[in-house]
């Protein structure tokens, strides 16, 4: 029975894919090196200054997913998967970055943001803060305010976009606009954010967006809930939404657009009104499509739901951002959050289609470029901000099902216990142990709904300590090599595009404009000096 069932995943799988017997001749792999070393010998350094600059973001998208999502991509295209390229793997230039806390070895989603956003390392938990301010202590945070690369680019008229498929004030946007002490003070809802944090010199985080006096161009993702009042229903659900001040922000966003001589600003819910959109005829827009994260990407093609994917909000986020900067640049920070929410509660099925739904975004993302003729102009990094306890392995056999079982000859079943192990388990989570209770008749480890094996008990699987992979491609992203601090990856954005304190070094732009005044200046200076001379001479003559 056991073997027969492996077997079945195993075939499953295999059958009708190519064969992969020519690898087994050595000349296979001398031209599959000569040809990678002609790649590398062709690839340039590109060092024009950036226009646009994209940032995506895969949460919780450590290597180990990096690599299983590729097998995962692959096979779900028919291929065997190992030796799948995925989109990501395409770009020039790779480095590693470490995530480490300044108080945690461990990192979180929130002081990581703040690395690659703002350019600094804090404490675990907080947004938008140096490391003087500490986690859920608000007068801790008075004065440690620090801005992001989104803010760089808007102080040098760009326009800017965030796109996440989390609540758009979870964690990792959030670090892009917002300055907090407690992650978890996403809405004033008397749950984490109360009278008392407001009182001490606190805001929430989705009052943070909806105030702000520079309004963020074109606002894509999910938490709906935490923009309404709680004693209104929402747009959508028969459910409550949150805010327990009274306030209505999306009426204060729209209030805030009109302050800056907005000619049209639009509030979408779905899918059929974002594309109903003029992106001509519209200054601002703000999307919430769901009360809080927005739904698996697996589970919004089975419900055929009216909220767009990943891909969709990034190909309509390029086309917006490039018709209203008229060439003259943007910036655009795009999350896959849910790869990293898969993870949390051991769903490797959720996370690794998560991750192939982002490597589809980035695979959108060059397309809409290159038609726009903006390809080579626009600096595109592609990271996460840590790793999970994930992990692939148990000697599985070439082509097997990545969400199943591994190797064929011996069915890969334990020489312990005599049961099967899975490719995939997890370090830690909420399936500890029973895994090796249940009935074989009942796994299906392919479905939505299956939680892969953990090592130690805990309610939640937890995030990883190692280093994250980042991709980079465009001008400037041979800077973006080596081991890196994470902090690193905004001052690289913002050298490569001239933004912030880089906006007037050699190379750019301005810095050309200033030196030409100079030049000018300086022509100008000779010539009066010219003409003193001369009329000094003709009066002694």
């Amino acid at each position: 029975m056991l073997k027969l069932l492996v077997y079945f995943q195993l075939t499953l799988i295999v059958f009708g894919r190519k064969d992969w017997s020519v690898e087994k001749e050595s000349s296979f792999w001398n031209e599959n090196a000569a040809n990678a070393i002609d790649k590398s010998l062709q690839r340039k350094i590109n060092t024009r200054q950036a226009k646009n600059v994209i940032m995506f973001l895969g949460d919780g998208m450590g290597v180990s997913t990096i690599t299983a999502g590729r097998i995962r991509k692959g096979q779900m295209l028919g291929e065997l998967g190992e030796d799948f390229l995925t989109e990501m793997e395409q770009f020039s230039h790779l480095g590693l970055a470490k995530t480490y806390n300044i108080d945690h070895q461990t990192p979180d989603s929130a002081a990581t943001a703040t690395a690659y956003l703002c350019g600094v390392k804090a404490q675990l938990g907080t947004i938008g803060v140096d490391g003087r301010a500490r986690r859920a202590n608000c007068p801790s945070s008075i004065g440690t305010q620090v801005d992001s690369v989104l803010e760089w680019a808007l102080k040098q008229d760009k326009k800017v976009g965030i796109i996440t498929t989390a609540t758009i004030t979870h964690a990792s946007p959030a670090a892009a606009y917002a300055h907090t002490p407690e992650r978890n003070w996403e809405c004033y809802d008397n749950k984490y954010f109360n009278k008392s944090h407001f009182d001490a010199g606190c805001v929430d985080i989705a009052y943070q967006l909806a105030s702000r006096s520079e309004p963020i161009h074109l606002l894509l993702g999910g938490g709906r809930k935490y923009f309404f009042p709680n004693d209104t229903t929402d747009v959508e659900y028969n459910t409550s939404n949150s805010r327990v001040d009274g306030l209505n922000l999306v009426d204060m966003w729209y209030n805030k657009t009109l302050a800056k001589g907005s000619r049209r600003s639009t509030f979408v819910w779905n899918s059929t009104e974002l594309n109903k959109i003029d992106k001509k005829a519209t200054d601002y827009i703000f999307g919430l499509f769901e009360p809080e994260h927005m739904l698996y990407e697996t589970r919004r093609n089975e419900m055929n739901a009216d909220k767009p994917s990943l891909t969709e909000m990034t190909k309509f986020a390029i086309e917006y951002l490039h018709e209203r900067s008229q060439g003259n640049g943007f910036f655009l920070f795009v999350e896959g959050g849910r790869i990293d929410h898969g993870h949390h509660e051991t769903l490797p099925r959720l996370a690794l289609d998560e991750y192939v739904e982002f490597d589809n975004a980035i695979g959108q993302a060059k397309k809409t470029l290159t038609n726009l003729n903006v390809f080579d102009d626009t600096l595109q990094v592609i990271t996460a901000d840590h790793s999970h306890v994930f992990t692939m392995g148990a000697y599985s056999s070439r082509g097997s099902n990545i969400l199943g079982f591994g190797s064929l000859e011996n069915a890969n079943v334990s020489n312990v216990d005599s049961l099967p192990i899975n490719i995939i388990a997890y370090g830690n989570g909420p399936n500890f142990n029973s895994f090796r209770n249940t009935s074989l008749n009942s796994l299906n480890t392919n479905a939505t709904s299956y939680r892969a094996p953990a090592a130690l008990p805990l309610r939640m699987e937890t995030h990883g300590g190692e280093d994250v992979a980042v991709f980079a491609h465009g001008p400037w992203s041979h800077l973006l090599i080596g081991t890196i601090e994470q902090n690193v990856i905004p001052h690289v954005m913002a050298y490569s595009a001239c933004w912030g304190k880089y906006a007037n070094r050699e190379g750019c732009e301005a810095a050309k404009s200033i030196s030409t005044i100079h030049r000018h200046i300086n022509i100008v200076y000779s010539l009066v000096l010219l003409l003193g001379v001369h009329s000094a001479v003709k009066i002694i003559q």
